[in-house]
């Protein structure tokens, strides 16, 4: 009995003195993301929006965000069109409460999620990055969407938001650092029915087409891709 509480004290000691190995403070590393979405996309023509209330309200005051809605003539009609909304935010220095997943932003906008997976989108030439694939309806309206999103960090791209907090806790405990993430969301409405005009119908997979070729055409736009360089190397979960 008395060898077990010997044994229990010196564990507790030692994990308390652990504390004292950690880091005072940490050096930020930033994001290998560009917070200026483009104007043009191959074919799509993107317009600034402005970010909503409940989603800024929900994030930390020195939180970045970048917005736009690309939208583009539908090949081969004459005056339907498709579109695309593209949103970025980028950490502050108080990273719990400037950077989560967007699922929480969803939610807090009326939407249920209906299907939450992840999947692989070719970009780069050889490259591919993990993206998560949401689709959600709106409680009130009944409006479907897709939406894809991925977290960038100094070097690591991950569709998971435990990978990136233990690529956190690693940073920190070996080299003493802080990467500053952000996260890209992309997301087109699936458009349904007959009376969709000006906006072309598009089932689900066909909106999965639409979004997973915009992101293989928008990545290198708003990476930094040689600051990912050799070392870049895609998780997920």
């Amino acid at each position: 009995m008395i060898r077990r509480l010997i044994i229990a004290q010196a564990t507790l000691l030692i994990g308390l003195g652990s504390i004292y190995m950690l880091p005072r403070g940490y050096d930020i590393r930033e994001s290998a993301i560009i917070m200026v979405l483009p104007k043009i996309v191959n074919e799509w023509f993107g317009e600034n929006m402005a970010t909503s209330e409940v989603v800024v309200n929900a994030l930390a005051d020195d939180t970045n965000y970048a917005q736009s809605q690309y939208k583009r003539r539908t090949p081969k009609t004459d005056d339907k069109i498709d579109i695309i909304n593209t949103f970025i935010v980028l950490s502050g220095d108080d990273m719990n409460n400037s950077i989560h997943r967007p699922e929480r932003c969803l939610a807090a906008q009326g939407f249920e999620i209906l299907v939450s997976e992840e999947r692989e989108i070719s970009v780069s030439g050889n490259a591919s990055i993990p993206v998560k694939r949401l689709v959600s309806r709106h409680l009130n309206t009944g409006l479907k969407q897709v939406s894809y999103y991925w977290f960038t960090g100094a070097k690591v791209i991950t569709a998971g938001h435990y990978s990136r907090t233990i690529t956190d806790i690693v940073d920190r405990l070996t080299t003493g650092t802080n990467q500053r993430w952000a996260f890209v969301t992309v997301t087109s409405p699936i458009i349904e029915g007959k009376n969709t005009h000006p906006f072309t119908q598009h089932s689900i997979e066909e909106t999965d087409i639409l979004i997973s070729e915009f992101i293989s055409n928008i990545f290198d736009q708003i990476h930094k891709t040689d600051q990912l360089g050799n070392e870049w190397q895609p998780t997920s979960s």
